[in-house]
């Protein structure tokens, strides 16, 4: 089980490796579906699966030769933890998700919009009612990773504002904050 020997090191070294690539890669096709890029999708999946039929093999039969040793195991895990990690940052940098996030307030004048405007969100406002009376509703349209910037600027003077956002298709005109192209 802790069998020490360089060619154990060397093959958790590998199945680390092609472990992690594995994962990386199903994060980048998942990615690709939900973006309907099926033909990136299908290729994608191809080497995914590849690889990991060639990772079972090879810790397969290495466990028939030589048992199951605790460094291929941590490796195998490593590698998987690290491939998440990775998908996620490539997700981060190939996501243009563009967002249209919902704020509202019980807060009376335009402080909240005003602010927003100053540091360049377009805001449309609507008046409304709910539960508990008058509010307002304040609209924004941005990419993703302006939406933790827009949080801090809301909460700085509403803690009790609710945001709620979702994902934009097909938009098409109108004032984006810091959107120099689209997908």
């Amino acid at each position: 089980m802790f069998n020490f020997d360089v060619n154990i090191i060397l093959w958790a070294a590998v199945v680390l490796i092609v472990v992690m690539s594995q994962v990386l890669l199903g994060t980048v096709r998942t990615i690709m579906m939900v973006k309907g890029k099926k033909v990136f999708a299908i290729i994608i999946g191809f080497f995914e699966a590849a690889m990991g039929l060639t990772n079972a093999i090879l810790v397969i039969s290495n466990a028939v030769k030589s048992g199951i040793n605790f460094f291929i195991v941590l490796f195998y895990s490593i590698g998987f933890s690290a491939g998440l990690y990775l998908g996620m940052l490539i997700s981060q940098k190939i996501s243009k998700d563009i967002l249209s996030i919902q704020i509202i307030t019980k807060y009376p004048d335009n402080t909240i919009e005003d602010l927003l405007r100053a540091k360049g969100f377009g805001v449309t406002c609507y008046r409304g009612s709910g539960k508990d009376g008058n509010l307002k509703v304040l609209n924004v349209i941005c990419k993703k990773t302006n939406l933790e910037q827009l949080k801090k600027l809301v909460y700085r003077i509403d803690r009790r504002a609710m945001l709620a956002s979702h994902t934009i298709e097909g938009l098409s005109g109108g004032f984006l904050y810091d959107i120099k192209s689209r997908i």
